[in-house]
């Protein structure tokens, strides 16, 4: 299977991924791959005391992980992707708790050839992480690296 190329992506173009239900096991392999060791992911004593949600959350930097995983799991960028250039403008507005399910949309803002290799170009979209019930968790806006099908035209 191959992925879409640059020029088969469209400005306004849309993306729903498949959902997925984050369960404390995930947030715990996590923490422990990244060492991210603080209270307010490991002390359920501290976690139930102590913070606004009174419940394990998923941190942010695996929220983006999640969003991106989600979404090449729809195989557009199967064989055509090179590189991830940059992440951007993140917002955290609503969090994410152990046993609650997500989704992402993913809009395509812009697109361009790169005027130094014409046989790649650069992708610029928007994340927006959602509950299944439609609550907004967070965004975030990506660049990416993409092959082009023909870079004679």
């Amino acid at each position: 299977m191959i992925g879409r190329y640059l020029e088969d992506f469209k400005i306004g173009e849309e993306f729903i991924t498949p959902q997925r239900t984050i369960h404390l096991h995930d947030i715990t392999q996590f923490c422990n791959l990244t060492w991210f060791n603080l209270s307010i992911f490991y002390d359920e004593n501290y976690i139930k005391e102590n913070t606004v949600w009174k419940n394990y959350v998923v941190p942010g930097p695996f929220l983006i992980a999640l969003a991106l995983g989600l979404y090449l799991k729809l195989g557009l960028y199967e064989k055509t992707i090179i590189a991830l250039l940059g992440i951007e403008n993140m917002n955290f507005k609503n969090p994410l708790i152990a046993g609650e399910t997500m989704k992402t949309i993913v809009k395509v803002l812009n697109i361009r050839k790169s005027t130094k290799n014409p046989d790649r170009g650069i992708i610029h979209l928007q994340f927006i992480i959602k509950k299944s019930d439609n609550t907004f968790v967070m965004s975030f806006e990506m660049y990416h690296l993409l092959k082009c099908r023909d870079h004679n035209k």
